[in-house]
């Protein structure tokens, strides 16, 4: 099992370390032995093809899934545990949930009444949705209920899983906005995507999931050279050369 260390560090410029964590599911291995670092206050992009671990990278942090092995530490500035928030890509309320949104603030996120308007609107979630059934939001609509609510628990860091899928123009440059805003405010960003504009634009840091092949060439390693030191613009997705190309994983860290 992983070796879990929660530990007060005012120096450590990263929130949270990982190293060689393996996950398996339904015993098929979905990560192997990754090393990787979340640096403290910055906005960090986990990239990488469908498949590669992403989502299940993000779970191991969390404590959803188990880590197989390794060490993961988590570094808080102050005695106090680290709050970590997450807002899944998709997540469908059953049928008989009968709740409304402004009941779900209440109970499940534990919004006081008088503050329910304000906590939805820095998300831009509908004011006149907050009388709704919860079960008949739109997808984009219950993402951005579960980022108010994330919000509101005011988190150390905050992980967000394609949090631009399901929303329209004007909503992704809202919670563009929300996310550069509550960064400003001390809270570390995390966000997997596929959006390699978005990324371009925003990444402090970028962590690159590739399971095609062992990364075992140090520098000249065809993935790490894939994702330019010197300007984040030139990510690029890649298909290893086949000369070079063996079974195993791969796990790139580039800031």
């Amino acid at each position: 099992m992983v070796s879990i260390v929660e530990h007060y560090d005012s120096k450590n410029t990263d929130i949270i370390e990982c190293n060689d964590c393996s996950i398996c599911l339904q015993s098929k291995p979905i990560l192997e032995n990754s090393s990787l670092t979340i640096p403290r206050n910055a906005l960090t992009f986990i990239v990488g093809e469908n498949g590669s671990g992403k989502t299940t990278l993000i779970k191991g942090i969390l404590g959803l899934i188990p880590i197989e092995n390794g060490t993961m530490t988590i570094n808080s500035l102050s005695k106090s545990k680290l709050v970590m928030g997450y807002v899944p890509q998709n997540l469908e309320f059953p049928k008989q949930f009968q709740m409304t949104v402004q009941e779900y603030f209440k109970y499940s996120a534990q919004v006081p009444t008088h503050l329910i308007e304000g906590v939805a609107r820095k998300a831009n979630f509908p004011e006149t949705h907050l009388k709704a059934p919860i079960t008949e939001l739109s997808g984009g609509q219950i993402q951005k209920l579960l980022l108010a609510a994330e919000l509101f628990r005011k988190p150390d860091i905050l992980f967000l899983d394609e949090p631009l899928a399901n929303v329209d123009h004007q909503g992704e440059k809202h919670i563009l906005d929300v996310i550069l805003g509550i960064k400003t405010e001390g809270v570390t960003i995390v966000i997997i995507t596929h959006d390699w504009q978005m990324v371009s634009a925003y990444a402090d840091h970028v962590i690159c999931l590739n399971k095609n092949f062992i990364c075992n060439t140090g520098l000249n390693c065809i993935c790490k050279n894939s994702l330019s030191k010197v300007n984040i613009k030139n990510i690029q997705k890649v298909t290893p050369d086949p000369g070079f190309s063996h079974e195993g994983y791969c796990y790139i860290e580039n800031i």
